[in-house]
Protein backbone atom coordinates (compact mmCIF):
# COMPACT_ATOMS: atom_id res chain seq x y z
CA UNK A 1 0.00 0.00 0.00
CA UNK A 2 2.67 2.47 1.04
CA UNK A 3 4.19 1.76 -2.38
CA UNK A 4 1.45 2.26 -4.32
CA UNK A 5 1.10 5.72 -2.24
CA UNK A 6 4.51 6.71 -3.02
CA UNK A 7 4.35 6.00 -7.03
CA UNK A 8 0.59 8.37 -6.49
CA UNK A 9 2.44 11.17 -4.72
CA UNK A 10 5.19 11.22 -7.33
CA UNK A 11 2.64 11.47 -10.18
CA UNK A 12 1.40 13.92 -8.55
CA UNK A 13 4.42 15.97 -7.30
CA UNK A 14 5.85 15.90 -11.31
CA UNK A 15 2.50 16.66 -12.57
CA UNK A 16 2.29 19.71 -10.76
CA UNK A 17 6.14 21.10 -11.60
CA UNK A 18 4.61 20.75 -15.26
CA UNK A 19 1.53 22.99 -14.30
CA UNK A 20 3.39 25.58 -12.36
CA UNK A 21 5.75 25.68 -15.38
CA UNK A 22 2.92 26.56 -17.77
CA UNK A 23 0.82 28.98 -15.29
CA UNK A 24 3.52 30.84 -14.73
CA UNK A 25 4.96 31.70 -18.51
CA UNK A 26 1.72 33.86 -18.71
CA UNK A 27 0.66 32.41 -22.43
CA UNK A 28 -2.80 31.32 -21.00
CA UNK A 29 -6.35 31.73 -22.51
CA UNK A 30 -8.57 33.38 -22.76
CA UNK A 31 -6.01 36.20 -22.66
CA UNK A 32 -8.51 38.50 -21.22
CA UNK A 33 -7.28 40.91 -18.85
CA UNK A 34 -8.43 40.73 -15.50
CA UNK A 35 -11.03 43.48 -14.58
CA UNK A 36 -10.25 46.71 -12.72
CA UNK A 37 -12.06 47.81 -9.23
CA UNK A 38 -12.82 51.32 -10.46
CA UNK A 39 -15.87 52.55 -9.19
CA UNK A 40 -15.46 56.01 -8.42
CA UNK A 41 -18.11 57.32 -10.95
CA UNK A 42 -20.90 55.27 -8.43
CA UNK A 43 -20.56 58.33 -5.99
CA UNK A 44 -20.54 61.05 -8.35
CA UNK A 45 -24.28 61.85 -7.67
CA UNK A 46 -26.39 61.41 -4.55
CA UNK A 47 -28.00 58.33 -5.03
CA UNK A 48 -30.13 58.31 -1.50
CA UNK A 49 -29.41 57.28 1.49
CA UNK A 50 -27.85 53.78 1.10
CA UNK A 51 -27.77 53.71 -3.10
CA UNK A 52 -24.23 54.64 -3.21
CA UNK A 53 -23.15 51.96 -0.53
CA UNK A 54 -25.37 49.74 -2.08
CA UNK A 55 -24.41 49.52 -5.96
CA UNK A 56 -20.61 49.77 -5.38
CA UNK A 57 -20.77 46.61 -2.66
CA UNK A 58 -22.75 45.15 -5.35
CA UNK A 59 -20.96 45.60 -8.73
CA UNK A 60 -17.44 44.64 -6.76
CA UNK A 61 -18.97 41.46 -6.05
CA UNK A 62 -20.00 40.71 -9.58
CA UNK A 63 -16.36 41.88 -10.89
CA UNK A 64 -15.31 39.32 -8.14
CA UNK A 65 -17.04 36.62 -9.63
CA UNK A 66 -15.90 37.42 -13.37
CA UNK A 67 -12.57 38.02 -11.84
CA UNK A 68 -12.74 34.43 -10.22
CA UNK A 69 -13.69 33.04 -13.17
CA UNK A 70 -10.98 33.72 -15.62
CA UNK A 71 -8.81 32.85 -13.12
CA UNK A 72 -10.27 29.28 -12.88
CA UNK A 73 -10.51 29.16 -17.39
CA UNK A 74 -6.47 29.77 -16.58
CA UNK A 75 -5.54 26.78 -13.96
CA UNK A 76 -7.72 24.37 -16.21
CA UNK A 77 -6.07 25.65 -19.97
CA UNK A 78 -2.80 24.97 -18.40
CA UNK A 79 -4.05 21.80 -16.71
CA UNK A 80 -5.05 20.81 -20.39
CA UNK A 81 -1.64 21.25 -21.88
CA UNK A 82 -0.49 19.29 -19.28
CA UNK A 83 -2.75 16.15 -19.42
CA UNK A 84 -1.76 16.36 -23.11
CA UNK A 85 1.03 14.87 -22.37
CA UNK A 86 -0.47 11.66 -20.24
CA UNK A 87 -3.26 10.80 -23.10
CA UNK A 88 -1.32 7.66 -23.81
CA UNK A 89 -1.45 6.39 -20.04
CA UNK A 90 -5.46 7.49 -19.58
CA UNK A 91 -5.07 6.06 -16.02
CA UNK A 92 -2.87 8.61 -15.19
CA UNK A 93 -4.56 10.93 -17.00
CA UNK A 94 -8.16 10.16 -15.29
CA UNK A 95 -6.18 10.38 -11.54
CA UNK A 96 -4.34 13.75 -12.63
CA UNK A 97 -7.80 15.03 -13.45
CA UNK A 98 -9.40 13.70 -10.55
CA UNK A 99 -7.04 15.34 -8.08
CA UNK A 100 -6.56 18.26 -9.76
CA UNK A 101 -9.25 19.77 -12.39
CA UNK A 102 -12.44 18.05 -11.83
CA UNK A 103 -13.43 20.40 -9.05
CA UNK A 104 -12.25 23.36 -11.46
CA UNK A 105 -14.39 22.41 -14.57
CA UNK A 106 -17.08 21.59 -12.44
CA UNK A 107 -17.30 25.32 -10.80
CA UNK A 108 -16.28 26.46 -13.95
CA UNK A 109 -19.59 25.24 -15.44
CA UNK A 110 -21.78 26.48 -12.88
CA UNK A 111 -20.72 30.05 -13.63
CA UNK A 112 -23.06 31.35 -16.71
CA UNK A 113 -26.17 30.32 -14.97
CA UNK A 114 -25.48 31.93 -11.67
CA UNK A 115 -23.47 35.01 -13.20
CA UNK A 116 -26.60 35.48 -14.79
CA UNK A 117 -28.90 35.51 -12.33
CA UNK A 118 -26.58 38.05 -10.63
CA UNK A 119 -26.61 40.63 -13.40
CA UNK A 120 -30.67 40.21 -13.14
CA UNK A 121 -30.79 40.35 -9.36
CA UNK A 122 -28.51 42.70 -9.13
CA UNK A 123 -29.41 45.16 -11.68
CA UNK A 124 -32.70 45.10 -10.07
CA UNK A 125 -31.82 46.43 -6.98
CA UNK A 126 -29.19 48.80 -8.70
CA UNK A 127 -31.61 50.14 -10.77
CA UNK A 128 -34.82 50.54 -8.46
CA UNK A 129 -32.38 52.75 -6.42
CA UNK A 130 -31.29 54.68 -9.25
CA UNK A 131 -34.93 55.51 -9.99
CA UNK A 132 -35.59 56.35 -6.43
CA UNK A 133 -33.02 58.85 -6.68
CA UNK A 134 -33.95 60.42 -10.43
CA UNK A 135 -38.21 60.42 -10.07
CA UNK A 136 -39.63 62.25 -7.48
CA UNK A 137 -42.79 60.02 -8.28
CA UNK A 138 -40.93 56.68 -8.41
CA UNK A 139 -42.36 54.87 -5.45
CA UNK A 140 -39.93 52.34 -3.35
CA UNK A 141 -41.95 49.23 -4.26
CA UNK A 142 -41.33 46.35 -6.77
CA UNK A 143 -45.00 44.61 -6.72
CA UNK A 144 -44.31 42.84 -10.41
CA UNK A 145 -44.19 39.15 -9.55
CA UNK A 146 -44.82 39.89 -6.42
CA UNK A 147 -40.54 40.72 -6.12
CA UNK A 148 -41.33 42.31 -2.62
CA UNK A 149 -43.12 40.11 0.43
CA UNK A 150 -46.77 40.50 1.01
CA UNK A 151 -48.77 41.02 4.25
CA UNK A 152 -50.99 37.38 4.15
CA UNK A 153 -54.56 38.76 4.84
CA UNK A 154 -55.64 35.41 6.63
CA UNK A 155 -53.25 35.64 9.14
CA UNK A 156 -51.47 38.85 8.83
CA UNK A 157 -47.72 36.78 8.10
CA UNK A 158 -45.43 38.47 5.46
CA UNK A 159 -44.91 35.98 2.66
CA UNK A 160 -42.24 35.69 0.57
CA UNK A 161 -42.70 35.05 -2.99
CA UNK A 162 -39.60 33.69 -5.11
CA UNK A 163 -40.38 34.78 -9.15
CA UNK A 164 -38.90 32.89 -11.82
CA UNK A 165 -35.50 33.83 -13.60
CA UNK A 166 -38.49 34.29 -16.21
CA UNK A 167 -40.31 36.56 -14.12
CA UNK A 168 -37.48 38.62 -12.43
CA UNK A 169 -36.43 39.64 -16.16
CA UNK A 170 -39.68 40.96 -16.69
CA UNK A 171 -39.32 42.94 -13.60
CA UNK A 172 -35.84 44.49 -14.46
CA UNK A 173 -37.20 45.27 -17.98
CA UNK A 174 -39.90 47.28 -16.53
CA UNK A 175 -37.59 49.08 -13.74
CA UNK A 176 -35.04 49.85 -16.87
CA UNK A 177 -37.70 51.48 -18.74
CA UNK A 178 -36.98 54.21 -18.02
CA UNK A 179 -33.44 54.34 -20.08
CA UNK A 180 -31.60 52.85 -23.15
CA UNK A 181 -31.59 49.41 -21.73
CA UNK A 182 -31.60 47.23 -25.07
CA UNK A 183 -27.31 46.55 -25.41
CA UNK A 184 -27.36 45.60 -21.61
CA UNK A 185 -30.62 43.10 -22.22
CA UNK A 186 -29.31 41.50 -25.75
CA UNK A 187 -25.97 40.51 -23.86
CA UNK A 188 -27.91 39.36 -20.62
CA UNK A 189 -30.16 37.33 -23.19
CA UNK A 190 -27.04 35.42 -24.74
CA UNK A 191 -25.69 34.37 -21.60
CA UNK A 192 -26.49 30.79 -20.70
CA UNK A 193 -28.46 29.93 -23.84
CA UNK A 194 -30.27 26.94 -24.42
CA UNK A 195 -27.63 25.99 -27.17
CA UNK A 196 -24.40 25.81 -24.06
CA UNK A 197 -26.49 24.25 -21.81
CA UNK A 198 -28.30 21.23 -23.63
CA UNK A 199 -25.87 20.88 -27.01
CA UNK A 200 -22.38 21.84 -25.72
CA UNK A 201 -22.51 20.58 -21.98
CA UNK A 202 -25.61 18.20 -21.92
CA UNK A 203 -27.22 19.92 -19.23
CA UNK A 204 -24.45 19.33 -16.87
CA UNK A 205 -25.12 22.00 -14.33
CA UNK A 206 -28.88 20.86 -14.12
CA UNK A 207 -28.68 17.54 -14.19
CA UNK A 208 -25.56 17.65 -11.39
CA UNK A 209 -27.79 19.39 -8.99
CA UNK A 210 -30.74 17.58 -9.83
CA UNK A 211 -30.15 13.95 -11.20
CA UNK A 212 -26.68 12.32 -12.59
CA UNK A 213 -24.13 14.18 -14.61
CA UNK A 214 -22.00 13.56 -17.47
CA UNK A 215 -19.03 12.44 -16.55
CA UNK A 216 -15.73 14.68 -17.97
CA UNK A 217 -13.38 12.67 -20.40
CA UNK A 218 -14.61 9.15 -19.34
CA UNK A 219 -17.39 7.08 -18.63
CA UNK A 220 -20.73 6.45 -19.83
CA UNK A 221 -23.79 7.34 -17.42
CA UNK A 222 -27.51 6.50 -17.11
CA UNK A 223 -27.38 3.63 -19.80
CA UNK A 224 -31.13 2.60 -19.46
CA UNK A 225 -33.93 5.12 -19.43
CA UNK A 226 -37.36 5.14 -18.55
CA UNK A 227 -39.70 7.39 -20.99
CA UNK A 228 -43.61 7.58 -21.54
CA UNK A 229 -44.47 7.46 -25.25
CA UNK A 230 -47.34 7.86 -27.29
CA UNK A 231 -48.17 4.17 -28.58
CA UNK A 232 -47.64 2.56 -31.71
CA UNK A 233 -48.97 -0.03 -34.15
CA UNK A 234 -48.10 -1.53 -37.04
CA UNK A 235 -50.57 -0.93 -40.24
CA UNK A 236 -50.38 -2.97 -43.30
CA UNK A 237 -50.52 -1.06 -46.67
CA UNK A 238 -52.22 -1.12 -49.63
CA UNK A 239 -49.15 -2.87 -51.08
CA UNK A 240 -48.50 -5.48 -48.54
CA UNK A 241 -45.58 -3.34 -46.64
CA UNK A 242 -46.53 -2.23 -43.01
CA UNK A 243 -46.17 1.61 -41.54
CA UNK A 244 -45.99 2.50 -37.64
CA UNK A 245 -48.75 4.33 -36.62
CA UNK A 246 -49.92 6.50 -33.38
CA UNK A 247 -52.45 4.79 -31.46
CA UNK A 248 -54.53 8.01 -30.36
CA UNK A 249 -55.24 8.98 -26.94
CA UNK A 250 -53.15 6.30 -25.15
CA UNK A 251 -49.28 6.05 -24.19
CA UNK A 252 -46.60 3.40 -23.32
CA UNK A 253 -43.63 3.21 -21.05
CA UNK A 254 -40.67 2.66 -22.82
CA UNK A 255 -37.51 1.22 -21.58
CA UNK A 256 -34.15 1.67 -24.12
CA UNK A 257 -30.61 1.32 -24.14
CA UNK A 258 -28.58 4.19 -24.72
CA UNK A 259 -26.94 6.65 -21.56
CA UNK A 260 -25.07 9.66 -21.85
CA UNK A 261 -21.47 10.07 -23.61
CA UNK A 262 -19.14 11.67 -21.50
CA UNK A 263 -17.88 15.44 -22.33
CA UNK A 264 -14.95 16.01 -23.79
CA UNK A 265 -12.83 18.33 -21.81
CA UNK A 266 -11.03 20.34 -24.60
CA UNK A 267 -14.61 21.34 -26.43
CA UNK A 268 -16.54 22.43 -22.64
CA UNK A 269 -13.23 24.45 -22.47
CA UNK A 270 -13.77 26.32 -25.24
CA UNK A 271 -17.75 26.41 -25.00
CA UNK A 272 -17.31 27.85 -21.52
CA UNK A 273 -14.54 30.69 -22.52
CA UNK A 274 -16.94 31.90 -25.03
CA UNK A 275 -19.08 32.09 -22.30
CA UNK A 276 -16.70 33.91 -20.11
CA UNK A 277 -16.62 36.04 -22.57
CA UNK A 278 -20.42 36.59 -23.11
CA UNK A 279 -20.23 37.41 -19.34
CA UNK A 280 -17.59 40.12 -19.99
CA UNK A 281 -19.70 41.76 -23.10
CA UNK A 282 -22.50 42.02 -20.61
CA UNK A 283 -20.27 43.17 -17.71
CA UNK A 284 -19.28 46.05 -19.94
CA UNK A 285 -22.57 46.85 -21.24
CA UNK A 286 -23.71 46.56 -16.84
CA UNK A 287 -21.42 49.06 -16.10
CA UNK A 288 -21.98 51.34 -18.97
CA UNK A 289 -25.79 51.52 -18.49
CA UNK A 290 -24.86 52.25 -14.24
CA UNK A 291 -22.74 55.10 -15.57
CA UNK A 292 -24.98 56.46 -17.54
CA UNK A 293 -28.15 56.45 -15.54
CA UNK A 294 -26.33 57.46 -12.27
CA UNK A 295 -24.83 60.87 -14.43
CA UNK A 296 -28.50 61.80 -15.65
CA UNK A 297 -29.86 61.69 -11.32
CA UNK A 298 -30.54 65.53 -10.61
CA UNK A 299 -28.43 67.12 -8.32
Amino acid sequence: MLEGQIKYAELLKTAYEEYLQIYLCGDLKPSLSYLKYEFDFINDKNIGIFGNEMIEADLREVTNVINEWNNLLHRWYAWNTVLESYNEDRQKEWKLESEFLKLIIDKCLFVPSRIKDTFINVGIENFHQIRLATHDKYDDKIEKHRYDPRIRASDNKLIHNYPSRKNKEEILEGILSFCNHKNFLDKLQGLNNDQYQRQLTQNYRNLSSHSIAPRITAGTVSPIARTIEKTTRMQKNTDGSFSKVEVEDKTSVVYSYGGTEPLNRNQLFDANVEEFKEARNCYDEFKKLLKKTISEIPN
